[in-house]
Parts: C-alpha cells; structure tokens; sequence
C-alpha cells in the first residue's frame, strides 16, 4: 500500500482538499483537546499515518515533540524536508515488533490519525495497541471519513466499539466536517477518547 502513496507524496502538500482535511482535523482537535493549555510543551504526541506531516505541522508549536510515523518512505522524506526541529519522522509499520522495542515508542500524550484508520485492514487491533503506548490520561483522536452505501468509510459505532474494546474512555464521536467534491459531499468523523 505504501507505494501509492509514495507516487502521490510529491505534490501531496500541493492538494487544496489535502490541505482543507489537515486545517479542519486541527481546528476540531483544538475543540476537544486544548493544546493551548500550559503543558503541553513538554508532551509528546504520535502522529499515526502523518503523510507529509500537514498536520504535524500545526501540532508541533504546542507541543514538546511529535513522532510522525508513516509506511511510505517518499512521504517521511517530504516531512523530513520541512525541518521541523521538534519532530522525529519515522519510516515504518506500526506492527512491526522492532518498531515497538524503539525507545521512542512510548508515553505518547496524544495519538492522533488523520483519514488513516479506514484504510487499515486491523483497525481494531491497531487502537488495542495505541493504549500500551499512551501515557496515563492520554488522549487519542482520529478523522476518517463517513461510510456510506458507495464509500468506504468508517461508522461512529465501530469507532465507539474499538475505543470501548481497546479499554479507552470515549469522549465523543461526531461527525467533524464535510468536503465537497465533484460527485457529491464526503462527511468526516473525528472520534476522540481517552486512557484512563
């Protein structure tokens, strides 16, 4: 699968729709997440499937250190060119055991995953392993579109599930925002819970 996104990770950041999705999966995880808050400029966060980091990007002035994790290495080497001093980018799969044995790999405060959970073919197992790797009261957020009857998507109830199997305290599941596009409007859910 990386090496789809690998063809598209040079004009990715170039995409208005790319862009919009980042600005308004920041603006609502400030909604429910205040990383404005004192603190936060010591707390790590992992950004899960951060492609070419957009909304790492955004996340990494209120924060002490994001770790921006993606299988596709041409996106790693777009977000490695931004120089962002606070962010480890890493090239890898999240369920590979060496990856977890990483130093880093650990008491993240924030978990975010923008418009990537639908796409894994182990959502849930994924989620399961996002609380070993929170810290106490950590948080985790996720957009992903809509399922409908011609996409694939997500649905608020397999959100609600994963969190609730996973042992996370769901906050909320609602829908974010919508993107228009030529055959109709996509609508996105932002998914937040926390570890308890």
């Amino acid at each position: 699968m990386s090496d789809k996104w690998d063809d598209q990770a040079a004009n990715w950041d170039g995409n208005e729709d790319v862009r919009y999705f980042a600005d308004q999966a920041f603006a609502s995880l400030l909604k429910h997440v205040n990383l404005r808050d004192a603190g936060w400029n010591r707390r790590r966060v992992l950004d899960f499937g951060c492609g070419t980091g957009l909304l790492t990007e955004k996340i990494a002035p209120l924060v002490g250190e994001v770790v921006a994790l993606d299988t596709s290495q041409s996106m790693i080497d777009v977000l490695r060119e931004k120089s962002i001093t606070n962010v480890t980018a890493v090239c890898g799969d999240f369920n590979d055991p060496e990856l977890h044995a990483s130093d880093w790999c650990t008491g993240f405060d924030l978990i975010v995953a923008s418009s990537v959970c639908g796409f894994l073919p182990n959502y849930e197992d994924t989620i399961a392993r996002f609380i070993q790797i929170l810290a106490p009261n950590g948080h985790v957020a996720q957009w992903d579109w809509l399922a409908s009857d011609e996409e694939e998507g997500m649905t608020p109830e397999r959100i609600l599930a994963a969190f609730e199997t996973a042992g996370l305290r769901s906050e909320l599941v609602e829908t974010a925002f919508s993107l228009d596009f030529d055959d109709g409007e996509l609508s996105c859910l932002v998914g937040v819970a926390t570890h308890s």
